[in-house]
């Protein structure tokens, strides 16, 4: 999968963190009269990381990657990311995600040290720049 980076989300809360990339920038509400169909279309392209902390002490943390593609989405386990300031590339479960982006460098040092926690020995990570 390859696209254009259009939104770039990233949140770093008590609960977990996550990491969303998408072709299209997000709407807030979509029409009533939309069908399933239209509005996964107008969804397009998009990958999602996220890691949740356990609520108790007897869970542990829950690593997770969505595709839009939902038939590529599981657990995110063995996985290879690169990341410089105008491309993200994850290998992961014998598929290629390549993701051009454009992002100033507060965003970028975010987006690594978010990553980072993601990572978390789950995979590998290399960062370019």
């Amino acid at each position: 999968m390859k696209f254009d980076c259009k939104e770039l989300s990233i949140s770093d809360e008590e609960f977990g963190c996550t990491i969303y990339f998408s072709e299209i920038e997000a709407k807030e509400n979509f029409e009533i009269d939309q069908s399933y169909n239209e509005i996964m279309a107008s969804i397009g392209l998009y990958i999602s990381l996220q890691r949740t902390y356990p609520e108790s002490e007897f869970e542990s943390d829950y690593y997770y990657f969505e595709s839009s593609d939902f038939d590529k989405s599981g657990e995110l386990n063995d996985f290879y990311i690169e990341l410089s300031r105008k491309l993200f590339t994850m290998n992961f479960e014998g598929e290629t995600y390549e993701i051009q982006i454009d992002i100033n460098n507060q965003k970028f040092e975010h987006l690594k040290l978010v990553l980072t926690k993601i990572v978390n020995g789950k995979g590998q990570i290399k960062f370019l720049d």
